[in-house]
């Protein structure tokens, strides 16, 4: 069963206007401007491209700089190698530019525009409500190794697949990345000390409506913008605050509109990695098992590498470009979001429940049947 694009860009959280727009400028495939920034591609990295009999994109949203683009360019490398020529994949940073952001880049990936996307969470948590609302609980996870815990267990790998694949969309066991755990910068007039700092405040979310019910449920003003508009909504005045992972505020220069930092920690951010599955079906067995085996080994790597990265930006954030830390106090928050929490959990299937119940017990010391 496939849905149509009007469906899943009202389930994604697309403006209409940007996805009546965006198709036209891809409506011969890639636009030529982002094709001049990335090919002929340097060194190597270009010649593969040119000597592969199977070519193909891979779309996230974070910069060239980032962890995740460094991985994915080696991973797709390495799998250009093992294939001996076969396949290559070039990742695209930024969504390829595409206006409406993340969720029109996996609309693309449906139908086949392009083949593969990263994405986070909350992009899709209206798309696989019943299954990723697992990475979507705020103040249930202490860091990124305690949230790919749950993720790295083949029954999430097996629902999330399961749950997407109305969609034309496949996801593979290790196929999400890290980002790290997610904080606050917010303006000079809105630090946040504590829970009560979050009362009418006005924050910037991604799409999603498990962020938007969690920061309702906290006192704020939630205001739903993709990342490519996160650093114009700060500096219009449209938002107050914004929450995202440490890479994030220094990648997207948002210590450019904001002055606090305010260490949160509230929620685990992360990219799952989805194929078009007829792209993913065209494979062969042999590429398939290549992609498979390698995609563990490029997730710790990147794991690893996002951790260091995020220590870094930290001290660049705080250091170099005077960003005042606030270690906020969000002592007394679960009880806050105990509603969201049932809500989140009575729409996961029961394999998903399974995964998440024992660790909403221990935090809310209720009971999660």
């Amino acid at each position: 069963m496939k849905h149509s694009r009007r469906n899943f860009l009202t389930l994604a959280g697309a403006s209409s206007l940007l996805a009546i727009a965006a198709p036209k400028l891809l409506a011969q495939g890639i636009p030529q401007e982002i094709l001049n920034k990335i090919l002929p591609l340097p060194g190597k990295y270009g010649e593969y491209y040119g000597q592969a009999k199977i070519r193909a994109f891979h779309l996230h949203n974070q910069p060239e700089t980032s962890p995740l683009h460094k991985a994915l360019e080696e991973l797709w490398i390495e799998v250009f190698k093992q294939t001996e020529g076969e396949l290559f994949v070039s990742p695209i940073p930024h969504d390829a530019s595409i206006p409406a952001g993340d969720p029109q880049a996996v609309q693309f990936i449906t139908e086949g525009r392009f083949e593969i996307v990263s994405v986070a969470g909350p992009i899709i948590d209206q798309v696989a409500p019943d299954v990723i609302g697992i990475q979507n609980i705020a103040l249930i996870y202490q860091s990124s190794q305690d949230a790919f815990e749950i993720i790295n267990q083949p029954l999430f790998a097996e629902t999330l697949n399961g749950s997407v694949a109305k969609y034309n969309l496949t996801y593979l066991p290790y196929g999400t990345f890290d980002n790290g755990m997610r904080v606050v910068t917010s303006i000079a007039s809105k630090p946040i000390y504590q829970l009560e700092d979050f009362r009418n405040l006005t924050i910037r979310i991604p799409p999603s409506n498990d962020m938007a019910m969690t920061m309702a449920a906290l006192g704020a003003i939630p205001e739903k913008f993709t990342m490519n508009q996160v650093f114009q909504s700060l500096k219009s005045g449209a938002v107050q605050a914004q929450e995202n992972p440490l890479s994030v505020a220094l990648g997207f220069k948002l210590y450019e509109v904001t002055k606090y930092l305010n260490m949160t920690n509230h929620a685990w951010s992360g990219y799952n990695t989805f194929f078009n599955t007829d792209f993913w079906n065209s494979l062969s067995p042999g590429v398939q098992k290549v992609i498979q085996n390698l995609l563990p080994v490029y997730q710790a790597k990147q794991i690893k590498a996002q951790e260091e990265y995020n220590q870094y930006a930290y001290e660049q954030l705080v250091g170099t470009l005077g960003m005042v830390e606030i270690k906020s106090n969000l002592s007394g928050a679960s009880r806050e979001l105990i509603k969201v929490y049932r809500s989140i959990y009575n729409r996961l299937n029961p394999q998903a429940q399974s995964l998440i119940r024992s660790k909403l017990e221990e935090k809310t010391g209720s009971k999660f049947a």
